[in-house]
């Protein structure tokens, strides 16, 4: 059964391919056959047949794939999902199905020591949930959602912990993921104790780690011995704006607060005045590994934030990039931790995925598409 989803997805995918190409270059739905485009050369690149699993970079070796790397992989079902909700086709959703089957296998475990590693796949679970009612998903979640409350801090100061055996640490990576998957599992299943997570979680980071002026979210807070705070505001990374952002739309679709949605404008603002160059408007380079998927996690909720207040800024910012990095790689389809240039190999799939993201995303605006299942305003 697997080897004719295979074959089925790339037949999809090539003739798709084939049949919308000529309208990108400023004809009609371009950004949706960039997208599809995107898709075609993620598999192409990275998907490994044999394992069932997106390959950590390309070109692959068997020794590049040893580390799983269990949070590129939840962000690569996020990528298959992107692409079912813009097709239909459930070929995206059987593969997505497998490569969360092959991350808990080749983990051994469902669960991780990182809490935010966690988050992603929780996250990416969720939507597959809402793509195809699996009950599975819904159980992994949840599952998921038990384990990851464990990283709350039950003291005086509270906030997430970032790793199970580092917990003196105090993060956004672990704390904006959180208040959004808790928001999401509210707005799906009502649950009102999930609505409180996703508030204390949310007003913790705004409190700790949000810089008020500008609106920009340091990276993690360390309580020291003393009972002074350190606060690493030397650290600003764009996925953290990214959560962020998410976490005030997800509590102002629920609760209708604008002061949610004003905190995620003001971050956003702040993150495309001091995240992006100056004279092009292009992300500015987030390094690579790990670091590589941080701006396309940024993309994803800055989508968010304009589906909930329709800032045509925002599109108009996210249509630049998407255009910037066409150009640089219509060449061989490999999108490099430069938006706009063309990428340096091996290049490992975080930078791939940041770039189907961004395609994805203009398709998504492009389209108009309204709010996914399970994210009505109530």
């Amino acid at each position: 059964m697997r080897k004719k989803k295979i074959v089925s997805l790339t037949v999809v995918l090539s003739i798709i391919l084939v049949t919308t190409m000529g309208a990108s270059g400023g004809g009609k739905k371009h950004y949706a056959s960039q997208a599809q485009w995107a898709q075609e050369k993620l598999h192409e690149y990275y998907w490994n047949n044999e394992a069932q699993m997106m390959n950590n970079a390309y070109p692959s070796t068997p020794a590049g794939e040893e580390p799983l790397n269990y949070w590129w992989k939840a962000h690569a079902v996020d990528a298959l999902v992107d692409g079912y909700e813009r097709t239909g086709d459930e070929a995206y959703t059987e593969r997505a199905e497998e490569l969360v089957h092959s991350i808990i296998e080749r983990n051994g475990s469902l669960h991780n020591e990182f809490y935010d590693d966690m988050e992603w796949l929780a996250l990416a679970a969720l939507r597959l949930y809402d793509a195809t009612g699996s009950e599975e998903m819904k159980d992994y979640v949840l599952e998921l959602w038990a384990d990851i409350k464990t990283a709350w801090w039950e003291d005086d100061l509270g906030g997430m912990a970032w790793k199970k055996d580092q917990r003196y640490n105090r993060n956004a990576c672990s704390s904006g993921p959180a208040s959004i998957l808790a928001a999401r599992l509210y707005e799906r299943f009502g649950d009102a104790q999930d609505l409180e997570w996703a508030q204390k979680i949310y007003e913790w980071e705004k409190r700790y780690l949000v810089n008020p002026q500008t609106g920009l979210v340091a990276d993690g807070l360390v309580l020291r011995d003393d009972g002074t705070l350190d606060v690493n505001e030397a650290w600003i990374f764009t996925y953290n704006q990214g959560t962020y952002i998410g976490a005030g739309v997800e509590l102002y679709r629920i609760t209708g607060d604008q002061v949610y949605l004003q905190d995620a404008e003001k971050t956003a603002a702040g993150s495309l005045k001091s995240m992006t160059n100056e004279k092009t408007g292009i992300f500015l380079e987030d390094g690579d590994g790990d670091g590589a998927l941080f701006k396309g996690i940024l993309i994803r909720y800055m989508v968010e934030l304009y589906d909930a207040g329709h800032n045509k800024t925002l599109k108009k910012a996210i249509f630049r990039n998407a255009d910037a990095l066409w150009k640089g790689s219509q060449k061989n389809g490999l999108f490099g931790q430069a938006w706009g240039q063309p990428a340096q190999n091996p290049l490992h799939l975080t930078a791939q995925l940041s770039g189907v993201f961004l395609l994805e995303a203009a398709a998504k605006l492009e389209a108009g598409k309204p709010p996914k299942p399970g994210k009505q305003q109530k």
